[in-house]
This record gives structure tokens, sequence and C-alpha cells, in this order.
């Protein structure tokens, strides 16, 4: 039985890598499966890249989404009659919720 032998990545190519999983929708196994990666390689390096994301460059880009159609003021908030409902869904079962009217 041969030995399967994968090819080293640099950093910078495992961050497009998994940038590239995210927006496909495809699971990391089926992603990986399909990139010939294997797929504890792909989370650790997912994990390793994560930790750093601020390090590189567009690194606090990719940790903030922006949030469009959210009033900037009080006042217009006011005016438009109504305040803020915020559901953040943060998975395993946890969900963040913030109200305010």
């Amino acid at each position: 039985m041969s030995k399967r032998r994968y090819r080293r990545l640099s950093a910078e190519q495992w961050q497009s890598l998994i940038d590239e999983q995210q927006r496909s929708g495809l699971s990391q196994r089926a992603f990986c499966e399909a990139h010939g990666l294997a797929i504890a390689t792909f989370k650790n390096w997912k994990r390793r890249l994560g930790v750093t994301a601020l390090d590189s460059p567009g690194g606090f880009e990719r940790l903030f989404a922006p949030l469009h159609g959210v009033a900037l003021s009080h006042e217009a908030e006011e005016e438009a009659g109504c305040g803020w409902d915020i559901e953040l869904d943060l998975g395993a079962g946890v969900c963040l919720r913030l109200h305010r009217r």
C-alpha cells in the first residue's frame, strides 16, 4: 500500500484556499477531497491563520462584516420610530440576541 503524499503550501496559499472554501459553499471535507488536501491539515491551517488574522494584510476585514442599512445616529432611529434587533448565531446552539425599541 502506498503512502499518500501532499504538497507543501505557504501560509498565503493556505489562506487563499481557506477563503476559496468559504466562498464555494462546500463543506471543508468536500472541498479538501476535490482539491486533494488533507482535511486535518486544512483545519490546522484554518485554526493557525485565524489566530494571526490581524497580522496579515486584510485580516481585520476578514473578521468583521459591514452592516448595511443600519441607522448611524440615535436621531435617525427616533425619526424612523424604531431601534434595533440583532441576532447573532454563534453556532453550537449559542445565539446572542440584542433588542432595543
